[in-house]
């Protein structure tokens, strides 16, 4: 059968027309989030907040005494939160609650064991690491592991601790922050050491296989008053990204895991003059998102690096995320996680 040549036009610029009309409604949707960002805003509440938009998704305040850190569980299904506990003591535990209602709220530690820290939850899977005093015993904080469930708990680091810092013989004397590498297998976490003997002080940045063995120190201070915070890992595994404190002054910095080398990302951080305050690095993407330093929090920004070569690189400017003045809230610790889409 022979088409007339004017159907065939016809038919032709149909077929475009509906191309372009499906290309465009694509163009025009917002973008699929597979990540998702949590963030303290105001007093005793927290935010879910869209990585590719900036858009508050949605805005909880967990039935707790406070907000004292917070996480996303695992592929985001469930908000971490870490409270004082309700009978009136200071001692302060781990909870889980709906990551967008807040509801179904689980206590996961006893507060007749740990008063507890800080919180990061492994992207391999649904496993909880956290630094804690024992309140049974006057030590300072060390780091422990734990399941969302409240299964299968393990201590991880000691105080008295041997650890080889870099050529020196110290002990642990407590330890803070710790962060899960991308793939589970490690953690890094900033750890006070003493020289054994002397008992000189070092502040260390410290990397340990998931069940606490190999303690290797990575970055290392030998005096007192630095701190570090923040701690967490490129999605390569590659780099570790922190904030260190030294007296006033607030630096960001860029450790490369295997050569130990250090990069100075400080004044890429820095916004209208204010240092970081917290930060926290994208699971799927280069990128870090961090707000500067305002009383009560402040707005969200994210900015891109490159990694290539070993080598670290920030990529353009700081873009704002998500701003106080269009919802009235103050945003602060703002933790990245993995999202499935449920």
């Amino acid at each position: 059968m022979i088409i007339p040549m004017k159907k065939i036009t016809k038919i032709s610029f149909l077929m475009l027309f509906t191309i372009f009309a499906i290309v465009g409604c694509e163009a025009n949707e917002d973008p699929i989030d597979d990540s998702l960002i949590i963030a303290t805003a105001t007093t005793g509440k927290y935010v879910i907040v869209s990585p590719s938009t900036g858009t508050i998704r949605a805005e909880v305040q967990p039935d707790v005494k406070s907000v004292n850190s917070l996480a996303l569980g695992f592929q985001s299904k469930k908000a971490i939160v870490v409270s004082k506990e309700e009978s009136g003591t200071f001692v302060k535990v781990i909870y889980t609650c709906d990551r967008e209602t807040g509801g179904n709220l689980f206590q996961v530690t006893s507060e007749q064991d740990w008063d507890v820290m800080f919180v990061d939850i492994s992207l391999a899977g649904p496993q909880i690491v956290f630094s804690a005093q024992n309140v049974n015993e006057l030590s300072d904080d060390n780091i422990h592991k734990i399941n969302e469930d409240g299964t299968g708990y393990e201590r991880l680091s000691f105080s008295n601790e041997i650890v080889d810092c870099q050529g020196v013989s110290t002990k642990i004397w407590s330890s803070y922050d710790p962060a899960w590498s991308p793939d589970g297998s490690k953690i890094a976490f900033d750890c006070h050491l003493r020289e054994v003997g002397s008992n000189h002080p070092h502040n260390s940045i410290v990397i340990m296989d998931d069940d606490g063995q190999n303690k290797q120190v990575l970055y290392d201070v030998p005096v007192e008053e630095t701190h570090y915070k923040d701690i967490c890992w490129t999605k390569d595994g590659e780099f570790l990204i922190f904030l260190l404190t030294e007296g006033t002054a607030v630096k960001v910095k860029a450790l490369h895991v295997n050569s130990k080398a250090i990069v100075d990302i400080t004044s890429h951080l820095t916004v209208e003059g204010l240092h970081t305050e917290s930060l926290w690095t994208s699971p799927n993407e280069n990128k870090i998102t961090f707000n500067k330093y305002e009383p009560g929090g402040g707005d969200l920004y994210v900015i891109d690096f490159t990694v290539s070569n070993d080598q670290f690189q920030i990529s353009g400017t700081y873009k704002m995320l998500a701003s106080h003045q269009d919802n009235g809230l103050h945003f602060g610790a703002p933790d990245w996680q993995l999202w499935n889409g449920n």
